[in-house]
């Protein structure tokens, strides 16, 4: 999976057919929030204002972005803290492809910045402040396991049949913590185990000395018939078989939050959440923004400025996918905490309209 992402001759994310802005984006093979629509970022800078005022204002309060793809969110984010924020914060954005790290270098965020290839590279127990990391736990390497009648076991890359294609060849676990994370399995049926995200978790440990953690991804689902299990995107659509063509889509999977909590806890770490992006946005003022959209667009309606009014219009359109049920709005968002109180960020404290909204009462 690793080779097949970031190959720098021929992973994915490295390939050179990709547009100019890499393989994310509207001309990209995939989209993230942060590329529907900017709301997202502005409301993120909300929440990371608060992480700031709950830590008592460190000097420097350092922003990290994991995946941070070509800086699109940090940018947003650094557009939106408040100036006596950015005067003492730093940004450290942490990407491993080579050519989004080259885009990143060139964004201007108004703070001290830098750009690293891992989180690791931070050292260790250095950190005050906050990592996000958006859409990232889903492409870190994962065990795929099946059920037998002797318990679980687990599927590795092999050669198939023709000893000229890749297939999925079952053996024996790689280790026993595998087995012990995979949740119970009737015969031939399959679950992820996402090892990457409860690494890069540990890993975030190792350098945060104070602060608060935000993970955002689409997350397992008790819906039999959802996308869960691995798969990709190539061109906007969905690769069922990530292994006939390895380098030409990415390789992802759906999260399980709950293994993820669950390390975070034994790690010794806070932990709120999970509660979905519809709420998280509803609780940072999601309405509020999507209300002076509208204000935007009537203004330019009233002066007569047509063509700009549609754009606003189309802006309001893109801001409502990021809580739309059944895509953007049903990704996990779960927040950890080192060194803080138990006090809920505000992206994890529902207010009742939220509620209502999360149960489909409001409008």
């Amino acid at each position: 999976m690793s080779e097949a992402l970031y190959d720098p001759a021929e992973g994915f994310y490295e390939r050179p057919t990709a547009g100019p802005g890499g393989v994310i984006g509207p001309s990209g093979d995939f989209v993230t929030s942060p590329h529907v629509s900017p709301t997202f970022g502005r409301l993120l800078a909300r929440q990371v204002g608060g992480f700031d005022a709950a830590l008592g204002e460190p000097a420097p309060f350092t922003i990290v972005e994991a995946g941070a793809g070509d800086g699109t969110l940090a940018e947003q984010i650094a557009a939106r803290i408040s100036p006596r924020l950015r005067e003492r914060a730093e940004f450290v954005l942490a990407e491993r492809t080579a050519r989004h790290r080259a885009l990143a270098e060139e964004r201007r965020l108004g703070a001290p910045s830098r750009v690293v290839r891992d989180v690791g590279e931070i050292a260790p127990s250095s950190l005050v402040g906050c990592v996000i990391a958006n859409e990232l736990l889903d492409n870190l390497p994962f065990n795929l396991v099946r059920g037998t009648g002797d318990g679980p076991a687990e599927l590795y890359v092999g050669l198939g049949a023709d000893d000229a294609s890749l297939a999925l060849v079952e053996g024996p676990l790689s280790s026993p913590d595998v087995g012990r994370r995979a949740p119970p399995l009737r015969p031939g049926g399959t679950a992820v185990v996402p090892t990457g995200a409860l690494e890069f978790v540990e890993s975030v440990d190792t350098v945060l000395r104070r602060g608060y953690v935000l993970l955002i991804d689409y997350a397992t689902s008790p819906d039999p018939d959802a996308l869960g299990g691995a798969h990709g995107y190539r061109g906007q659509s969905v690769v069922g078989d990530v292994l006939s063509r390895p380098g030409s889509s990415d390789v992802t999977a759906a999260v399980d939050m709950g293994l993820v909590a669950a390390r975070a806890r034994e790690l010794g770490l806070t932990v709120w959440g999970p509660v979905t992006q519809r709420r998280a946005l509803g609780a940072l003022g999601f309405a509020d923004e999507l209300e002076a959209l509208r204000r935007d667009q009537v203004e330019l309606l009233d002066r007569g400025r047509g063509t700009e009014a549609v754009r606003a219009f189309s802006a309001r359109g893109a801001a409502g996918l990021l809580v739309e049920r059944g895509g953007l709005g049903d990704f996990a968002v779960l927040c950890l905490g080192k060194g803080v109180d138990d006090t809920p960020p505000r992206c994890m404290v529902a207010t009742p309209r939220d509620r209502a909204d999360e149960d489909g009462q409001g409008t």
